[in-house]
């Protein structure tokens, strides 16, 4: 286990900002930001999280929220309760901050009559994998582990097509990332997956040159998404996700696409050398291009994503939020109109977000590391 530790932390050192900044490379601008502060008033609902990571809504006063650490949480009217039979699984600890453990939790679209759950993870070998149970009276009942990658993931969002399709996303990060990554079709690694609701490989996933056969790979050439949302209405697939320096991206995610990492980003690497290693006129012929980027002036470092909806905010209905790690912000990005806005600042690192019922939205905070003083935290935001 010392051994797996040791060469994670390798592959996840590359990933993290240092702050040591050398070289002259500098990406395009990417999409400037206004900042238009949302009139909210904001209510702790729930805290004592030691790094949160996901949250799902079961009803309004009732969800359920992942955390890094190895447990799951049932939130129901004010009490919070850790779920009995929860596997253990795998992190690691690097610059202060932990990868690896649970992840994203997502409820099946039939939950209200099967009660299941499905969340993703890092198992105790170091790869990511997928479980789902029934949830019961406080416990995990039923549990089985549907799907297990041949690699690691520092990120990984659940989000469902249909009731028995499901994506989940498998991020590595890297600045620069080492070799076979997302670019070979042979490795999970920086891939999107999409399985039956059993965890099996559908018959019209995409078959890649050199295989005979389909995989659980949807797209590849991804860097880190942690944002995943499907569009009710017609089926569009979003999703964001940690680039370089200056190269945070929203993506729509298509059948077999290749979406360019690491051959293609408008983003640097942390020294500032260049990332991209083909032209623009190749990127645009094989790579999927990004919807949006945000430059290194933003630097977003995006988890969470949820298009508001018939919200408590009608002002801001049409446009997706995110979350904003480093810089502790809201974001807001509405598609249409290309607009990018800060919401609201000074939060805490915000790790997911969601929508109630009632139109009321949910900020998870991620303290992310197990050492910080203040807890992770569950915020409820209404109008002033």
């Amino acid at each position: 286990m010392r051994t797996l530790a040791l060469f994670l932390t390798s592959i996840i050192l590359a990933s993290c900002d240092d702050g040591y900044v050398t070289g002259d490379a500098q990406g395009p601008p990417g999409a400037p930001a206004t900042t238009e502060l949302l009139s909210a008033q904001m209510e702790v609902v729930a805290d004592g999280l030691i790094i949160p990571w996901g949250i799902e809504i079961i009803g309004e006063n009732e969800y359920l929220l992942s955390e890094r650490m190895g447990d799951v949480y049932h939130y129901r009217d004010g009490q919070m309760r850790s779920l009995e039979g929860i596997p253990e699984s795998f992190t690691v600890e690097v610059a202060g901050l932990v990868y690896g453990g649970i992840m994203d939790v997502s409820l099946h679209p039939g939950f209200a009559e099967n009660r299941l759950v499905y969340f993703a993870y890092v198992n105790p070998q170091g790869l990511m994998s997928v479980a789902r149970f029934r949830l019961g009276d406080q416990h995990a009942e039923d549990l089985e582990v549907i799907f297990e990658s041949d690699s690691f993931s520092i990120g990984s969002r659940i989000a469902w097509l249909d009731e028995d399709h499901f994506l989940v996303t498998q991020g590595v990060g890297g600045n620069p990332y080492p070799e076979p990554g997302p670019q070979d079709l042979s490795s999970d690694a920086g891939k999107i997956h999409r399985l039956h609701a059993d965890g099996s490989v559908p018959a019209d996933n995409p078959v890649f040159v050199g295989s005979t056969r389909p995989t659980s790979i949807w797209s590849y050439g991804h860097r880190d998404p942690q944002g995943l949302w499907v569009d009710p209405e017609d089926g569009t697939v979003y999703s964001h996700e940690h680039g370089p320096l200056g190269g945070d991206e929203l993506n729509i995610i298509r059948k077999a696409g290749n979406y360019g990492w690491p051959i293609h980003s408008y983003g640097v690497n942390y020294n500032r050398t260049e990332v991209t290693r083909i032209s623009q006129e190749e990127a645009e012929r094989t790579t999927v291009l990004p919807i949006q980027f945000w430059g290194e002036g933003l630097n977003v470092a995006p988890s969470g994503l949820e298009r508001l909806e018939g919200s408590l905010f009608p002002e801001w209905d049409g446009y997706f939020l995110i979350g904003s790690l480093p810089q502790e912000r809201l974001i807001g990005y509405n598609a249409e109109l290309d607009d990018t806005v800060i919401l609201l600042d000074d939060l805490g690192r915000v790790r997911d977000v969601a929508q109630l019922p009632s139109g009321a939205v949910l900020l998870l905070i991620d303290t992310g590391s197990p050492r910080r003083t203040d807890s992770g935290r569950v915020v409820k935001l209404t109008p002033r």
